[in-house]
């Protein structure tokens, strides 16, 4: 998976030679805090909000802001764990994406990004999560797996956090059956520390529950 893989939003971008008032305008058409500035298709920086309302004159071209050019911006090559980075790093909600030879390929929104992660970790998919505190020194990824397997199970995807306060890694694991009370057991006879589990079927079954509770009290 590539960033040049996701969606992003095209016809974006401003020149130099536009006004203010028309930057100005864009943003507030596109609901972004900043626009890319391009000559042709090679990108050239962008500008905030705060650089076009901060001007003397909205009739004043972009060419006389000074233009950003930090390289918050990430390449279609990239991974999408890249740009989830960046994104914290710098509190950004869109990010400039450039081909190999600098050339602008749109901008990347942080709603497609959350898309497109929930794709690549199966958060959509039914099935459960399990949360367990492992001593450093004793996790296992083979060994997790393993006990998976025996209980009939897959891991859908696996994420992990060193706390350093107690030397231990919490790992959290989606697997692909919703019925886990077996492989519960399993990791505590094995003396894991089960933290949390989430059963997501059991979440829609709530959802729908409720969904028929409010069309019933509709029809009264």
């Amino acid at each position: 998976m590539y960033i040049a893989n996701i969606p992003l939003s095209q016809n974006t971008t401003i020149k130099q030679t536009d006004t203010i008032a028309f930057a100005l305008d864009r943003m507030e058409d596109f609901q972004f805090h900043l626009l890319p500035v391009v000559d042709g298709d090679n990108y050239l920086g962008y500008i905030t909000q705060n650089d076009l309302l901060n001007a003397l004159d909205d009739q004043f071209t972009v060419a006389t802001i000074h233009l950003r050019t930090d390289p918050i911006y990430v390449m279609a090559s990239q991974h999408p764990y890249d740009a989830i980075r960046l994104m914290t790093a710098y509190h950004m909600d869109i990010l400039p994406v450039l081909d190999e030879h600098n050339n602008f390929r749109g901008l990347l929104s942080s709603l497609e990004l959350i898309k497109t992660i929930s794709v690549l970790q199966s958060l959509n998919d039914v099935g459960a999560i399990i949360v367990l505190e492992i001593g450093a020194h004793d996790f296992s990824l083979s060994k997790i797996a393993h006990l998976v397997e025996v209980e009939n199970c897959q891991i859908l995807n696996c994420s992990t956090q060193a706390v350093l306060e107690n030397a231990t890694i919490q790992v959290t694991i989606k697997v692909d059956q919703s019925n886990i009370a077996n492989l519960l057991s399993s990791f505590a006879r094995q003396n894991y520390k089960v933290m949390a589990s989430f059963n997501t079927l059991q979440e829609f079954d709530d959802l729908e529950d409720r969904y028929k509770q409010l069309m019933n009290y509709i029809n009264i």
